[in-house]
């Protein structure tokens, strides 16, 4: 075949959907009855896959065009309330991520905007906070309705977090600044921010030499790891050096 790769895979992807069709017009796959539904309501968005995957294979792949052409109607109907089905979008995206390959759902997010009604940057999130409910780090009961503020949450530490709980920020009804505040007041490695007005020697005293003593840890563990490099490279040498004699 003589056509660009790119024709062909728009030629596969017509191929296909017509490729179950019997003398009668009935369609015996009933995924690929689905996909041809799909995608006879939105033509544009079986372009914009041709598109977006000319090159690979994807085009050609009838359950992976499928996939994405149902996930992009789910996510259609459930952006009409974003407010209360953003779970159900970052779950349709998480389940896409896992079907596709590494390189596939990378073409995804490049072409994102042409097949969903947000960024690339907005489907993070999406994806974010549908992990950290599924993950149990939020409690589905207790995940703000606003994604934003959601998405705030997934943003602390393990120790931000605990403190979060221990002040019942982690609520539905929590406000986005109450979340933001926290982040500001607690480090996110968990170290005790400066105390403000009088300062308390004794604690800083001691507080700087525990900090002392990681950093001589630190010195330690830095200094073995340049050893090891410095032996790595002086027995690799030789090698190199042969390499390079017998390219010369």
């Amino acid at each position: 075949m003589s056509a660009a790769s790119g024709k062909r895979s728009k030629a596969a992807l017509k191929a296909f959907l017509a490729a179950e069709d019997d003398p009668l017009g009935e369609v015996r796959d009933p995924r690929a009855k689905e996909l041809r539904s799909l995608s006879v309501e939105d033509p544009a968005a079986l372009q914009a896959i041709g598109e977006i995957f000319a090159g690979t294979s994807l085009p050609e792949d009838q359950e992976k065009v499928r996939r994405i052409l149902r996930a992009r109607s789910e996510i259609q109907k459930e952006w009409g309330d974003a407010r209360d089905s953003f779970l159900a979008i970052g779950r349709a995206l998480l389940a896409l991520e896992g079907e596709l390959t590494k390189a596939e759902f990378a073409r995804l997010r490049q072409g994102t905007e042409r097949l969903f009604p947000f960024s690339d940057a907005t489907a993070t999130q999406f994806r974010q906070i549908a992990r950290a409910v599924d993950g149990g780090r939020i409690p589905a009961e207790a995940c703000p309705g606003s994604y934003g503020t959601a998405y705030q949450i997934t943003l602390l530490s393990e120790p931000q977090l605990r403190v979060a709980r221990e002040r019942g920020l982690i609520r539905s009804d929590v406000m986005r600044r109450e979340i933001m505040q926290l982040r500001r007041e607690v480090p996110a490695d968990g170290l005790e921010p400066l105390p403000p007005g009088r300062l308390d020697r004794a604690r800083l005293r001691e507080e700087r030499a525990r900090l002392g003593e990681r950093r001589a840890r630190l010195v330690e563990e830095m200094a073995v790891v340049d050893r090891r490099i410095a032996q790595i490279d002086e027995l690799m040498s030789p090698v190199i050096d042969g390499e390079a004699e017998a390219i010369a």
